[in-house]
This record gives C-alpha cells, sequence and structure tokens, in this order.
C-alpha cells in the first residue's frame, strides 16, 4: 500500500510492516496504525511512527537507554493478549518525545520532553503495541 506523509514523501508500506494499536495512545484515538521509520544510519538513535492514516501524524520515538532509563514492565495477563506477547525478548519499550507548542519561542528555544510515564510497548513478533500507563513511576537511586 502507498502512504503521503509530510516528513518521508510518498512511501510503499508492506502490510507486515504496520504497527498496530488494539488501544489508542492517548490522545490519539483516531490513529491506531503506523509504519516505523528510522534515520539513515547503522545505528539509528531516533526512530519514527508515522500514522498510516494522517501524513501529518508523525511521533518520535528513542529507547529510554538514551535518557539513561531502565524500565521493569509487567503486563497484566489482558495486555499480554491485547499485543498478544508469548516471549518477552519479543517485546521492546520505548519513550514518545515532543516538542511543546510554545508561542513565544522560536525553535532553538524550545525544549523537547520525553513521555517517561507512558512508555510505549511493541511486540516485534505480532506487531501489535500498547502504550502503558505508569502513574507511579519510581526512579531508582
Amino acid at each position: 500500500m502507498d502512504i503521503q506523509t509530510s516528513n518521508f514523501g510518498s512511501q510503499t508500506v508492506n502490510a507486515d510492516d504496520i504497527i498496530s494499536f488494539p488501544q489508542a495512545m492517548i490522545g490519539l484515538e483516531e490513529h491506531t496504525q503506523f509504519k516505523l521509520f528510522h534515520e539513515e544510519s547503522e545505528k539509528p538513535s531516533v526512530y519514527y511512527l508515522q500514522s498510516i492514516s494522517d501524513a501529518d501524524l508523525l511521533m518520535s520515538i528513542v529507547s529510554p537507554e538514551a535518557f539513561g532509563f531502565e524500565y521493569e514492565i509487567a503486563l497484566s495477563d489482558e495486555e499480554q493478549e491485547l499485543i498478544k506477547l508469548e516471549h518477552a525478548g519479543d517485546a521492546i519499550v520505548v519513550l514518545a518525545i515532543y516538542r511543546p507548542h510554545e508561542q513565544d519561542k522560536n525553535d532553538e528555544e524550545i525544549n523537547l520532553k520525553v513521555i517517561v510515564k507512558s512508555p510505549i510497548i511493541i511486540n516485534t513478533a505480532s506487531k501489535l503495541a500498547l502504550q502503558k500507563k505508569l502513574p507511579n513511576l519510581r526512579v531508582k537511586e
């Protein structure tokens, strides 16, 4: 299938490469299918989740380790079933990065934010994902 993107132009996407969110991410109820892109590099540090249905919806994601975070996340039986996770090794955890809209600042003055309390868990085998809310996130000392 062909999709249009604001950042990558027209792209041909294999249906097997689409990452689906059976439960939409917070604030993105209309968008449940994404294609993962990355920068041209042997070891890319930033990845991009591009909405299949909205050319303008692109989300930057990174490994938590890029910010010095390590997660130990327990998924409920329902969450494991939702993303068809049979082997823990098939799961990867990523964090969404965003740039808040600040009207009084130019691009150089705006700081990026990372969503640490709602990581995204992607089952690389099933290509199903979920956003896990962690309201009681604790930082290890």
